[in-house]
C-alpha cells in the first residue's frame, strides 16, 4: 500500500499509518516517535519499520548501540528494490563505511526523492561527515519533491537552513530558519538552525532572547533538549560568565541520570572545557565526565566522539586515559581498508587534533600548536558543527597565546572578530595581546 508520502510500502496498513506517524514526528525531533515505531516494527512484514530502527541506533554514532539496533532488526528478505537500497545503507554504514552509505543513500533519493526515511538518515549522515554541502542541497532538492501539504513539509526548511549555516551563509540560514518556524513552530532543529547562524556572528544575547522566548517549545523533554540547553549555556558563557554557564550545565545539559547519551557526554565535554581554557574549575564534573567516557571506550568508532572523550580526560587531568585513546586512535587511522571512513578522518585532521589537545595538558604549548595549526581549516572532516568544532579552534588560540606565538595568535583573534565582532571572548584575547605588547 501508499503511505502517507506516496511511496509503495509493505505491511498492514496500521503499521504503515504507524511508520508515517513515526517518521513525522522524528523531523519534529519528538520522542513520540519511538512509541509510533515500535507500534509498527511489530508488523514482521512492515520491514521498514525495523530498517528506521537500525537507522535510528547508527545515528547514536556510538558503535554497540548502533549495533545493537541492527542486530535487532533481523534478517529481512528485501520485497522491493526500495528495501535493497535501504538495507545496503545500513550494511554499509554498520561496517564502518559512512562515506559509503552517504553515497548509496543519493541512490535511494535518486531513484525516491521524497523518501523521508532516506533523507533523514542522509541528513544526519551529512553532520557526522562534516559535509556541509549536502546538509543544504539535499533538504533544498527535497523542498521540490515533497507534497507542499503534508505536515511534515515545513522541517525540510529547518533543514536547509542548518545547511546554510554550515556553510556560512548566516542571513539565508535565518531566513529559511525562521520560515520553517513559521510553518511549524515546535521544529527544534529549525530552532537549532537559527541559534547555530546567531552563535556563528556572536549574537550572544539575541541568541538567549530567542531560547528564552521559545521556552515553551524546546523545554520539556525531546531530542535536542540537552543540545539545546548546551547552546543557552555558551550563550551565557558570553553574556554572564562562567557561573551561569555552570548552573545550566547542572541543571540540563548534565542531568546525572544512568547511561546518558553520547550527545551528552559531547556536549558536557565542549562545554567544560570552554571553561578550563577560561581558567575555570569545574571541580568534581570532569571526573564524573572522564568515567563515563572510560566506561564506553569502543575502540575508535567515530573520530568526533573520540576527541571529546580526549576533552574529557585531560579536563580530569587522566592523561593515562587520554594517552591510551590517542594511541587507539592511531592505530585506527593506520587501517589501509579505503572504507573505513573514521581512518580517513582521523589521517585528514582528527588524530592531529586530538595530540594538540594532549599536547595543551601536558603544557606544551608550542607542541600543541605544533598540531593543530596545520589542521585548522580541516576539522569538518570529522564532522560535527562549526560551533562544535571552535573548541579546538579555541584551544589552538589559547597554546600559541601562552606559548608566546603573539603574532600567529593575533591572526586568530583577528579572524575570529571579522566573523564574531562582538564576542565578548575573542575581544578578552585581544586585550590579553594588547597588553603583552606593552
Amino acid at each position: 500500500m501508499k503511505d502517507r508520502f506516496g511511496l509503495e510500502t509493505r505491511g498492514d496498513p496500521k503499521a504503515v499509518e504507524a511508520l508515517g506517524e513515526a517518521v513525522a514526528a522524528l523531523y519534529a525531533m519528538q520522542p513520540e516517535a519511538m512509541g509510533f515505531l515500535k507500534a509498527a516494527a511489530a508488523d514482521p512484514d512492515c520491514a521498514l519499520a525495523r530498517m528506521l530502527g537500525a537507522y535510528l541506533g547508527l545515528m547514536s554514532s556510538e558503535r554497540g548501540p548502533g549495533a545493537a539496533a541492527v542486530k535487532r532488526m533481523g534478517e529481512i528478505a528485501p520485497a522491493d528494490a526500495r528495501e535493497t537500497a535501504h538495507l545496503g545503507v545500513i550494511r554499509a554504514w554498520a561496517a564502518g563505511d559512512w562515506a559509503g552509505a552517504s553515497r548509496r543513500l543519493d541512490g535511494v533519493l535518486e531513484a525516491w526523492p521524497n523518501d523521508p526515511i532516506a533523507l533523514n538518515a542522509a541528513h544526519q549522515l551529512d553532520f557526522f561527515l562534516g559535509d556541509a554541502e549536502r546538509l543544504r542541497s539535499r533538504p533544498t532538492e527535497a523542498l521540490g519533491a515533497w507534497d507542499p501539504s503534508d505536515p511534515a513539509y515545513p522541517y525540510l526548511s529547518g533543514m536547509q537552513a542548518f545547511g546554510l549555516e554550515e556553510l556560512g551563509d548566516y542571513p539565508a540560514a535565518e531566513g529559511a530558519a525562521r520560515k520553517a518556524l513559521d510553518g511549524a513552530p515546535r521544529d527544534v532543529w529549525a530552532q537549532h538552525a537559527l541559534v547555530h547562524a546567531l552563535e556563528m556572528q556572536g549574537r550572544s544575547q539575541a541568541g538567549l532572547d530567542l531560547l528564552e522566548a521559545r521556552r515553551a517549545h524546546w523545554g520539556h523533554d525531546h531530542f535536542l533538549k540537552v543540545h539545546t540547553a548546551w547552546h543557552a549555556a555558551l550563550f551565557a558563557l558570553e553574556t554572564d560568565g562562567p557561573e551561569r554557564a555552570l548552573s545550566l550545565y547542572d541543571a540540563t545539559v548534565w542531568d546525572g541520570g544512568p547511561d546518558p547519551l553520547a550527545m551528552t557526554l559531547i556536549d558536557s565535554a565542549g562545554l567544560l572545557w570552554r571553561l578550563k581554557l577560561d581558567g575555570v574549575d569545574a571541580g568534581g564534573r570532569w571526573d564524573r565526565l572522564s568515567d563515563e567516557w572510560a566506561l564506553r571506550d569502543e575502540g575508535a568508532w567515530y573520530a568526533f566522539n573520540d576527541l571529546h572523550a580526549v576533552l574529557a580526560h585531560c579536563g580530569a587531568g587522566r592523561l593515562d586515559r587520554a594517552r591510551a585513546l590517542v594511541d587507539r586512535m592511531a592505530e585506527a587511522a593506520a587501517s589501509p581498508d579505503p572504507a573505513a571512513t573514521n581512518a580517513q578522518a582521523l589521517r585528514a585532521a582528527g588524530l592531529a587534533a586530538a595530540r594538540g589537545v594532549l599536547a595543551f595538558a601536558e603544557g606544551d604549548f608550542a607542541v600543541s600548536v605544533a598540531f593543530l595549526a596545520p589542521v585548522r581549516r580541516l576539522l569538518s572532516v570529522f564532522g560535527g558543527s562549526h560551533a562544535q568544532r571552535d573548541a579546538w579552534q579555541r584551544t589552538l588560540l589559547v597554546a600559541a597565546l601562552r606559548g608566546g606565538e603573539t603574532g600567529f595568535a593575533r591572526v586568530l583573534v583577528r579572524e575570529r572578530l571579522a566573523e564574531r565582532p562582538d564576542s565578548p571572548w575573542s575581544r578578552a584575547r585581544l586585550s590579553e595581546l594588547d597588553a603583552l605588547s606593552r
